[in-house]
């Protein structure tokens, strides 16, 4: 009996609306989960470029042999870097350069390349490869002969591109790479030289996860980890952004589809209350009746994992190739299973959670319902089901997204919302019934608890659609605030005063934006309240960094741009006075009224902590630790920091600058540019596709949610028809309903956006909530969508001839 009844509610239809949720459910969670991995994949990657590795270990002694060991056991690829400075010789010409000694595979990631194109990809022995404004400072040309500490090497090319751009800026020294075999002959490093040992590791990704986390365990206090989220904070922020943003795609798309196999299951259990107190009458158990349904359930949900899954394949495969071809990395792994098990384990907790409850109060029916109708079961495990279903799906969610806040204020949140509404909703319906005597809104209030339903379940899916599409405006409108259209590509240091305005007139005259020039003076933190912050060189390296080395110290009158004061004043200019930034305060446990103690070489000066402030250390701009008033360090010598923006057009005029200001060191960050502008391309392709899948999820919502009315809306249209009313008629009054539904749906869901999206915005996207007036167009479109969707979808209730309708009744 159990495939018998299967096969003809098939044939019937009753099991389409729940097959096409339960197919949505399992398709677009695996293709979500596929696509979020791989898209992540290849941001990692493209980001990793400027990096020259997935990771990177940078220690200061040389490299323990644990780490080409650790690597190994991942069967990671390796290599290794050396920096240091040392003056550059040419004749009677001297410069301080940037040493970077490279293995024959560097880079992992990126590309490393010169003019002319050579044919290794590193330097050959006894040769080396120089930024070209290192040829205008010691006026040499390739081909000629220079000298690094003790040794001899021939300038083969000048460096294009070079894949290890994720540090800062302070190395402004000209950079000169040169074979990692050709360091000993040099004898440059000495006791107590400053050397970067980098480490590079490059591989598939969760490869790449588990050396991370036990090189964590490993390091020493002379070493750090770097990854491509702490070695780049201009490309950081919009890559945790990005993966925050496809994480709520995927909860948005398991939550719509939970609605929709909910009411799809609630709209079957309803429709076979009759049947299932029939067959009680006829002398069947509960039991066995639980057993048949129990069957169908299961049944339905394995033609469903079945379909979905393929489907998710197939559109896995589909986006995989798609990726492979727009994105600019070559080297993506198809990896399926843990998106699949993703999918499945997601459809089965939303079916148990949403699908569930239902079936069991269909459990509940009495047969008494054979003669009173009007006994509706009520199951007292549904709530305690859909609790557990909760619970389980915030767990898997949390597991996958990674981000428990993230899950937790869409999915706990947001039902939260929309309960405390719903209830809302119920009180407002009762105000509104004695007062509006409309039929199609009486229609609404004779039922109060469907219409309540019909109402959340609509407002969830148009917030679902609307957290979407709200997140991708605010992260490109971020995006592009972060980096505008003329971003400085370029920065000056070292400028001498002398030359100062000569430059500023210079830049001006060829229309080229600039920042603020501002004066630095180099000097130490020596002291904090009276207390020596300079320890013993064994507890050097337990320091905070800005401990160990001179920092770049500033003067100005105005308060710079992205800049904001949190705690404190603004300098007067009135007293022996600094600014300093918040985060660094915070590792350094300082606060206002705190003396601070620098020393420069000219002499030491003695301030007070009056003000501290948030710096976007993302802006491509000159950013500052400390800012004192012009009085305190006006007196110590000082040269000039600035930087500005080089059209592409332009770019050739920059060797007529760099030759002009032999002294300045100008620093060309265009690539990094072109990495973050890649990047967000990425970003926007992908969003687009992630898009679709939800909208798609959304209007299943939707005509789940019209089916689940459909039954009284039938019955009740047969019966007015039977009394004489129109089709004109029961069509403009459904309309009216319709339009009043979406209508109040997409208020709720404007409300729910706006409050979600605030708390996203704040707690972790770290930008600020403000209000988003496009949204208000949303009643009127969600009412005209669920009119022209509804009457579509219900035009059988006017079509039918009320004499069959009234027969099956």
């Amino acid at each position: 009996m159990t495939w018998r009844l299967f096969w003809r509610e098939l044939r019937a239809g009753e099991f389409t609306l729940l097959i096409a949720a339960l197919i949505l459910a399992v398709t677009a969670t695996t293709t979500l989960s596929f696509f979020t991995h791989t898209l992540a994949q290849a941001i990692n990657q493209q980001a990793a470029r400027l990096l020259a590795a997935d990771v990177v270990v940078v220690s200061s002694r040389p490299l323990r042999d644990d780490w080409p060991k650790l690597a190994q056991q991942h069967r990671l690829q390796t290599s290794q870097t050396i920096e240091f400075a040392t003056v550059a010789q040419q004749g009677d010409n001297f410069q301080l350069s940037s040493i970077k000694a490279v293995a024959d595979n560097y880079p992992l990631r990126g590309t490393l390349s010169t003019q002319p194109k050579m044919t290794t990809r590193t330097p050959a022995q006894g040769t080396v490869w120089v930024e070209e404004r290192l040829l205008n400072l010691l006026n040499s040309q390739v081909g000629q002969r220079i000298t690094l500490g003790e040794a001899e090497f021939i300038i083969a090319a000048t460096i294009a591109v070079d894949a290890d751009m994720g540090g800062s800026f302070s190395a402004f020294s000209p950079k000169i790479i040169i074979n990692i075999a050709d360091v000993p002959k040099t004898n440059a490093i000495q006791q107590g030289s400053r050397v970067n040992y980098r480490f590079l590791v490059a591989g598939k990704s969760q490869a790449v996860s588990q050396f991370s986390q036990q090189a964590k365990d490993q390091l020493n206090d002379y070493e750090r980890l770097r990854d491509i989220h702490s070695a780049n904070k201009q490309l950081s922020k919009p890559i945790i952004n990005a993966n925050s943003y496809l994480s709520l795609a995927s909860i948005a798309s398991v939550l719509l589809a939970g609605i929709a196999v909910a009411l799809a299951a609630q709209r079957f259990s309803q429709r076979h209350f009759d049947s299932f107190a029939l067959m009680r009458c006829l002398g069947y158990s509960r039991q066995q009746l639980i057993n048949v349904y129990a069957s169908q359930l299961a049944a339905v949900s394995g033609f469903g994992l079945v379909i979905g899954s393929s489907l998710g394949l197939a559109f896995s495969l589909l986006l995989f190739e798609l990726l492979g071809q727009f994105l600019p990395v070559s080297d993506l792994s198809f990896d399926f299973i843990q998106p699949l098990i993703t999918g499945l384990s997601t459809a089965l907790l939303t079916l148990i959670g949403f699908a569930l409850p239902a079936f069991l109060r269909l459990a509940q029916v009495s047969p008494l319902r054979v003669m009173r109708r009007e006994l509706t079961p009520v199951s007292l495990s549904m709530l305690s089901s859909t609790g557990i279903a909760l619970v389980a799906l915030f767990i898997l969610l949390s597991l996958e997204t990674g981000n428990i806040t993230l899950t937790a204020i869409v999915l706990v949140g947001g039902l939260l919302l929309a309960g405390l509404l719903g209830v809302c909703c119920g009180w407002l319906l009762g105000y509104l019934r004695t007062r509006i005597k409309q039929q199609a809104f009486a229609n609404l209030t004779r039922q109060p608890q469907q219409t309540i339903g019909q109402i959340l379940a609509l407002a969830l899916g148009f917030t679902a659609v609307l957290l979407v599409m709200v997140l991708r405006s605010d992260l490109f409108q971020q995006w592009q605030t972060d980096l505008p259209p003329n971003t400085p590509n370029h920065f000056a240091v070292t400028i001498p005063t002398e030359q100062k305005d000569n430059l500023q007139q210079q830049l001006a005259q060829r229309a080229w934006s600039t920042t603020p020039f501002y004066p630095v003076v180099r000097g130490r933190l020596v002291a904090i309240n009276g207390e020596a912050t300079k320890s013993s060189q064994k507890d050097e390296d337990k320091q905070d960094n800005s401990l160990n080395r001179e920092l770049n110290l500033t003067w100005t009158n105005t308060l710079p741009a992205n800049n904001e004061i949190v705690s404190g004043q603004w300098l007067t200019g009135q007293q022996a006075e600094v600014s300093v930034e918040k985060d660094l305060a915070e590792r350094l446990k300082l606060k206002l009224g705190d003396t601070l103690s620098f020393q420069m070489a000219e002499g030491k000066v003695d301030v007070k902590i009056t003000s501290l402030r948030t710096v976007d250390w993302d802006s491509f701009q000159p950013n500052f630790f400390f800012i004192f008033p012009e009085p305190v360090l006006k007196n110590y010598p000082a040269s000039y920091l600035t930087s500005f923006y080089v059209p592409a057009k332009d770019k050739t005029q920059m060797a007529d600058i760099i030759r002009q200001y032999p002294t300045i060191i100008f620093i060309d960050i265009a690539a990094t540019l072109n990495e973050a502008q890649k990047l967000l391309a990425q970003l926007s392709q992908g969003i687009l596709v992630i898009l679709v899948f939800v909208v798609l999820a959304g209007c299943l919502v939707l005509i789940a949610s019209l089916a689940a009315s459909f039954d009284s809306r039938l019955h009740e249209a047969a019966l007015l028809r039977a009394l004489g009313a129109k089709r004109q008629q029961l069509q403009w009054r459904t309309g009216i309903e319709l339009a009043i539904l979406g209508a109040w749906a997409g208020l709720l869901a404007i409300l729910l956006t706006e409050i979600i999206t605030a708390l996203i915005s704040v707690f972790l996207l770290e930008g600020k909530a403000h209000i988003h007036a496009w949204l208000w167009v949303t009643p009127l479109a969600s009412a005209s969508l669920v009119l022209v969707i509804g009457l579509w979808h219900l035009r059988k209730t006017w079509q039918v001839s009320p004499m069959v309708v009234l027969k099956e009744v």
